[in-house]
């Protein structure tokens, strides 16, 4: 049974683990080899500045965003911003502990609310075995296939953490519909020095994710 946006945004509210918004969050395009967390995080606001300048999250390939198929795709995480933050500290220990070296995200993106990116074509993700979920899909929907396997201890893999939503191709939007998420205070003054003013003017607003951590 469907009900009004002023419901909905109730059932949001009385949660503390939904979300009205979607987070698109960025890294580095530079080799990141050697670098520190601070000198990664001044690396991925250049990006994100690019990102506004083009008006467009280009959609990541099956290489750099382990997108199934030939179609390309813009993703996102459907969690608040404390969860947010939780996965993205986790990221970070597993880099300072040498488990990982590839930079999948930092603190550094941009959040939109819901409506905008379902009706630019945003939809969750599926959550299924690759071979699986071909099966079963068209196509043409095989970008919002993402991999689950719980099936043996040494080889999990699971993202359903992310609770990702994808747009199929790349996502245009206006700087208005568009809210500014960044990890410190450092970043936030980089951001405002670098960033065009007329964009600044008209972005939806930043917020500084270390005021959220617990």
């Amino acid at each position: 049974m469907a009900y009004t946006y002023s419901d909905w945004e109730e059932r949001i509210k009385d949660r503390t683990d939904l979300t009205s918004t979607l987070t698109h969050l960025t890294k580095p395009r530079e080799n990141i080899q050697n670098l520190n967390d601070d000198e990664i995080n001044i690396l991925a606001v250049n990006n994100l500045i690019r990102i506004l300048k083009d008006k467009e999250i280009k959609g990541s390939t099956t290489e750099t965003g382990y997108i199934v198929g030939d179609d390309t795709s813009a993703c996102f995480q459907d969690a608040p911003l404390n969860s947010l933050i939780q996965n993205i500290e986790h990221e970070k220990r597993r880099r300072n502990q040498g488990k990982q070296r590839k930079v999948r995200y930092c603190g550094v993106g941009l959040t939109f609310r819901k409506q905008f990116v379902f009706n630019k074509g945003g939809r969750p993700v599926i959550y299924e075995k690759t071979k699986v979920a071909e099966e079963f899909l068209s196509e043409n929907e095989h970008w919002r296939i993402v991999n689950i396997d719980l099936s043996e201890d040494n080889n999990i893999i699971d993202w359903t953490h992310e609770r990702e939503w994808r747009v199929k191709g790349s996502l245009k939007f206006n700087w208005g519909t568009a809210h500014i998420v960044l990890p410190d205070k450092e970043c936030i003054d980089y951001f405002k020095e670098k960033c065009p003013e007329h964009i600044l003017n008209e972005i939806g607003g930043i917020s500084n994710l270390k005021a959220f951590q617990i």
